[in-house]
């Protein structure tokens, strides 16, 4: 039978993310998991692609959910909901520059999950269902830089830091590859080995055990071998 949509929760309170869980189940929707913090969070996202997110502000972690909300708009642009018992100015005041599709607040009844996750989804129009964004961002330094994905060639880790090549211009940014990973879709953009992952758009010719990428000559990891020639078999 098909479901209404997808939703993810984050929520680090296990008893009532399952109360939530159960709750949604039986409206029609289907859970694609529970996440306990901003990483797991993002992990779900990439692997799964919720069309909404049941948002906790209070999280495991230093991520709080309001930070979680904007690395979702900036990377995946998926409506979220909060769901909180904070109402002091202060988080109503951060809440408001993420442009969330709602917020609930703690304790709330079914009725006020099921009008919220409806008005939600009805709004989104599922625009972003099966969808990535066109642009990344990260940051560098103290700004925020705007990236064009279609210009991204590859991402190279170096020690604690990524360098993200776009033709003649690099940006380092203070981020593990895995993250920057996460923010990638995975049907363009293919980790070949520890250090690198590649826009496969990009790639000039593949000798044996490396990736030519203008004047880049990649090396393939081993254990990326198989899932890098799967993917470029489907080409």
């Amino acid at each position: 039978m098909k479901t209404k949509g997808k939703i993810l929760i984050v929520e680090d309170e296990m008893i009532i993310a399952s109360d939530i869980q159960m709750t949604l189940e039986s409206l029609g929707y289907d859970v694609i998991g529970i996440a306990c913090n901003a990483d797991e969070a993002l992990q779900l996202i990439n692997k799964n692609r919720p069309d909404l997110v049941l948002l906790d502000i209070n999280l495991e972690g230093d991520t709080d959910g309001i930070m979680l909300a904007e690395d979702i708009n900036h990377t995946f642009q998926i409506p979220f909901i909060y769901l909180s018992s904070n109402t002091d100015n202060l988080t109503v005041n951060r809440i408001k520059r993420t442009k969330a599709a709602g917020f609930i607040v703690k304790p709330f009844s079914e009725d006020d999950l099921k009008t919220n996750i409806e008005i939600a989804l009805f709004n989104s129009e599922n625009k972003v269902k099966n969808s990535w964004a066109k642009d990344l961002f990260v940051k560098e330094g103290n700004a925020w830089i705007k990236i064009k994905l279609d210009d991204l060639r590859l991402v190279q880790a170096e020690d604690n830091y990524a360098k993200l090549i776009i033709g003649k211009q690099s940006y380092l940014v203070l981020s593990s590859l895995k993250k920057i990973a996460l923010k990638l879709p995975s049907n363009i953009f293919i980790r070949i080995h520890r250090s690198y992952i590649i826009n496969i758009n990009y790639i000039d010719q593949i000798q044996e055990g490396y990736v030519i990428i203008g004047k880049y000559r990649l090396p393939i990891g081993r254990s990326y071998q198989v899932p890098f020639f799967n993917q470029i078999s489907k080409l």
